[in-house]
């Protein structure tokens, strides 16, 4: 099983709209049997997926950063369909934030173990973690399970910043750090900007996927219609792009000599 946490420390990058879309493709292109976790106290995800969800009903993120989960590992999953089950958020993740300000950090190896006895089962394939922004409990926790890190970006300052302090926060983990996968830039165009800045990301240490999701407005859309964009419109832009990225991260060949 691998363990995926898509992060970057500047919100509004696409680091929901990736998780979805990688969640998507694995399970409908390759059969893949994949769970989701929602990470951010937004939950952006959750109510994508489960819109009339109440967090006071059970099974989040929050009860296994508390212990107070079920103990069998699957139990707390919500079912989406066949071969994708999801670990909703909960708002409460905001006040575990303010605990461990107050007190510390707490039991910050809680979604490793839960990790583990998932992998233990052999019942998934890929476990992927949508982390909010910013050096948060559940966000640590999430890069303490993680085998890799996936980092969107949107070609703008912040989020180079963003960047670049979350890369410092991973070497602060030291051994127990997972390795960046690569970079992903998102809303790619054709400007002078967007080239001077791919330019200096092929001038910083980290490494870089060839693939870029081109900016269309059929993204949006697809999140007010609830819908992964290889399903809402499938032949656009971001579709093709996506579908393309997977592969490049599958070790696939790509067939295509353009990227960023």
């Amino acid at each position: 099983m691998k363990t995926i946490a898509i992060m970057n420390n500047k919100g509004g990058v696409g680091k929901t709209v990736t998780a979805i879309n990688l969640a998507d493709i694995l399970v409908r292109d390759y059969h893949k049997r994949v769970v989701l976790a929602d990470c951010d106290g937004q939950v952006n995800m959750t109510r994508f997926f489960l819109p009339e969800f109440n967090p006071e009903d059970g099974g989040t993120v929050a009860e296994v950063l508390t212990g107070t989960h079920e103990p069998y590992w699957r139990a707390n999953l919500a079912e989406l369909r066949e071969g994708l089950s999801i670990l909703p958020g909960s708002p409460a993740l905001y006040d575990l934030d303010l605990i461990a300000i107050r007190d510390g950090l707490r039991d910050t190896y809680a979604l490793r173990r839960f990790r583990d006895a998932a992998a233990e089962d052999g019942e998934t394939d890929y476990f992927i973690f949508d982390c909010p922004p910013g050096y948060t409990l559940s966000s640590v926790s999430a890069l303490l399970a993680a085998d890799e890190v996936v980092v969107p970006l949107v070609i703008d300052g912040f989020s180079f910043r963003g960047m670049m302090d979350m890369k410092a926060q991973l070497e602060s983990l030291q051994r127990a750090a997972p390795e960046i996968a690569g970079v992903l830039v998102l809303q790619f165009r054709r400007s002078e900007v967007v080239r001077q800045g791919v330019e200096l990301l092929r001038e910083m240490d980290l490494p870089m996927f060839k693939t870029a999701i081109r900016r269309t407005e059929k993204m949006p859309e697809s999140t007010f219609d609830s819908q992964p964009i290889v399903v809402y419109s499938p032949r656009s832009a971001a579709a093709q792009d996506y579908r393309r990225w997977v592969r490049e991260y599958l070790g696939e060949e790509l067939g295509y000599e353009e990227g960023v």
